[in-house]
């Protein structure tokens, strides 16, 4: 009992802190106003400081494109299925950081056709890539929103009914900081706007915490428990897979050859050492593959790695593809490899799941949650032991067999698009009169 109470102070001491923190960065973004700067210009000029000009300067951060030839030249925008919203439809805007390919952007996209008979949807974006990687969403690209007055005059042109915000904000770097310096702007103006909001979290990072949310919604209970304020309204919804596109024919069973992964090749959840897993094992069983889909910043240190290693004929690198590609890869897995450093929830883990591929991981954020069994686990960061437990997998069939069977009926009961999109069809119509 002690021992609970004790749990509890600390909880609320952490909240205290978290909220200060964020108060922290909202005052200092008054720096921001020009009114405010020449305030102070003027009082340091009549105390004679006007050495601090150049701390009061705003600091801009560069806009990131994606590198061109990171995507395999098969690439392709995913198209949105249509459908048709009835006049009068509840307006939802989806307001995110970024819309390029990834989880969040994804989740927004099968709210759209999943919801699109009932809601209609606008999403606006702070970031979007000059080649689209999603088409048919109605998408405001908003690269600085420039304060609570223009966030609050664009709310009241794109009229929302309901505003669902997908927070990817955090001060860990400059972007992250850009991406939460155009929150503070957004949640400021959902204040004043005044229409219900929902506040997704999405990311292993501290909530924006503001009166204007109506609930918080957490990519998974990991997420949750390490973030949700006691006296806010908290729900896991897990992103939902599309459980039928991914999913393998009764009759067709993994190959025993192939290892792989599918993941963006950026720091946010893999490191350097992630393709010293796939070179030992495939130095340890020669007769086996590597098949590593995604494109980022490390797809070329890992093509040099391999290289080096002299084991380029083993592995085949694609480069970012198309969605509608992703089944064909998954399919040519025998064990989907998961190592990242940080994962609050792991799309791509529920589709190898869907697959009937077993899942070799680190016992990282979300990923025992999402794959419910201690012994497909290894701990973070230890490749030797992701190697070892790679390795066992491929000397045992019938077990690999085994592991697949669970992960499909698992990932189809929990991590559904259907699923998902109910439940937010309950928590879109609870919050809309």
């Amino acid at each position: 009992m002690a021992d609970r109470e004790h749990e509890k102070a600390l909880k609320r001491e952490l909240d205290a802190a978290r909220l200060e923190n964020q108060e922290l960065h909202s005052a200092l973004r008054r720096f921001d106003d020009p009114r405010f700067v020449v305030g102070k210009l003027a009082d340091a000029a009549r105390r004679g400081l006007r050495s601090g000009l150049p701390m009061l300067l705003r600091r801009r951060s560069r806009v990131w494109q994606p590198d061109p030839s990171n995507f395999a030249p098969t690439f392709r925008p995913y198209a949105v299925r249509a459908r048709t919203t009835p006049t009068g439809a509840p307006r939802v805007v989806h307001a995110i950081g970024n819309f390029y390919t990834g989880g969040s952007p994804r989740l927004v996209v099968d709210l759209v056709e999943g919801l699109g008979q009932s809601f209609s949807h606008i999403a606006m974006a702070r970031e979007a890539p000059r080649q689209p990687h999603f088409t048919g969403v109605e998408l405001h690209t908003v690269p600085e929103l420039g304060g609570r007055r223009n966030a609050l005059t664009l709310l009241r042109r794109l009229r929302p009914d309901l505003i669902h915000v997908h927070f990817l904000g955090h001060h860990e770097d400059r972007h992250g900081h850009a991406d939460w310096v155009w929150y503070d702007d957004l949640f400021r103006a959902a204040a004043e706007y005044g229409c219900p909001v929902i506040e997704n979290v999405n990311i292993p990072v501290v909530p924006y915490f503001s009166e204007a949310v109506d609930c918080y919604v957490f990519v998974s209970d990991d997420v949750r428990r390490r973030f949700g304020r006691n006296q806010d309204r908290n729900l896991t919804i897990y992103p939902g897979s599309d459980v039928d596109r991914f999913s393998r024919p009764a009759d067709s069973l993994p190959p025993d050859d192939c290892i792989g992964m599918v993941y963006r090749l950026e720091r946010d959840k893999l490191d350097e050492r992630v393709i010293e897993v796939f070179v030992e094992v495939v130095r340890r069983r020669p007769d086996v593959k590597a098949l590593i889909v995604g494109g980022g910043r490390f797809l070329e240190p890992y093509r040099d790695r391999v290289e080096s290693a002299g084991l380029s004929n083993a592995f085949t690198f694609t480069g970012y593809v198309a969605y509608a590609d992703l089944p064909r890869l998954y399919e040519q897995m025998s064990i989907f490899v998961a190592p990242p450093h940080t994962e609050s929830f792991g799309h791509v883990v529920p589709l190898a799941m869907s697959m009937a591929i077993p899942v070799a991981a680190y016992a990282v954020g979300a990923l025992p949650e999402i794959l419910g069994a201690d012994d497909v686990l290894t701990p973070a960061g230890d490749v030797d032991a992701l190697v070892a437990k790679v390795v066992e997998f491929l000397d045992d069939r019938d077990r690999r067999l085994e592991i697949g069977a669970a992960n499909r009926h698992r990932a189809r009961r929990l991590f559904s698009v259907e699923k998902m999109v109910a439940d937010y069809r309950v928590l879109y119509e609870e919050l809309l009169p």
